[in-house]
């Protein structure tokens, strides 16, 4: 399937402002508990700076994100989404005409985050339509190359493309994971599963819309 990856970054982009201007932006995010939601947008926002002057240098490490955080501080929060928006608009036009695709891992961070924030609201994540069911075999795909290159038999896995990404992304407990309809005992393969490490604690998300 095809997807227009800068109207999934701006619709991501628009509903997590949505959220973040019509709650509490210093409620806590358990899927990153080290920030609030205002951290977050000053990560996002962050991004796009460092994208704009060519800032990658330990990207996308925690030194890097906790620099973006630190810089955010001193803004207000209108101040911080109006940064993001205004920047984010090459980079959206940017993905829109990635044919190859190559820039689909700042569509990733946005919708997972939004899915983040969504879930410190307890509310169900409002998703870029189509996303979901684009990112999900493009993320069991490297994951299965990933296992070829460590020379370990293949190994199937069964769950859904929401599923994928979200656990893929360090928002699913070791135990979660391992609940997976799995071919046959994944304890050998999750170390190569785990994108950006494990979640220690449950999140009880809500089912997401898109």
């Amino acid at each position: 399937m095809t997807i227009d990856l800068g109207v999934a970054y701006r619709t991501a982009r628009e509903e997590i402002i949505r959220l973040t201007t019509t709650h509490d932006a210093s409620t806590p995010v358990p899927a990153t508990p080290l920030w609030s939601v205002r951290e977050v947008c000053s990560h996002l926002a962050g991004v796009i700076e460092d994208g704009r002057t060519g800032n990658f240098a330990g990207a996308p490490g925690e030194p890097w994100t906790a620099a973006q955080v630190e810089r955010g501080a001193s803004k207000s929060l209108e101040q911080l989404l109006e940064e993001w928006s205004v920047g984010a608009v090459i980079l959206e036009e940017m993905l829109s005409g990635d044919e190859t695709h190559g820039q689909w891992h700042a569509v990733a961070d946005v919708v997972t985050h939004l899915a983040d924030i969504a879930n410190a609201y307890g509310e169900p994540a409002a998703l870029p339509v189509g996303f979901i069911p684009w990112i999900g075999p493009k993320l069991l795909g490297y994951f299965e190359e990933s296992i070829k290159a460590t020379g370990l038999e293949s190994i199937s896995l069964t769950t859904s493309d929401w599923e994928l990404f979200r656990a893929r992304f360090g928002r699913r407990t070791l135990d979660e994971v391992r609940a997976y309809d799995w071919s046959h005992d994944p304890s050998a393969y999750l170390e190569k599963f785990f994108i950006f490490g494990v979640a220690q604690e449950s999140l009880h998300e809500l089912p997401p819309t898109q």
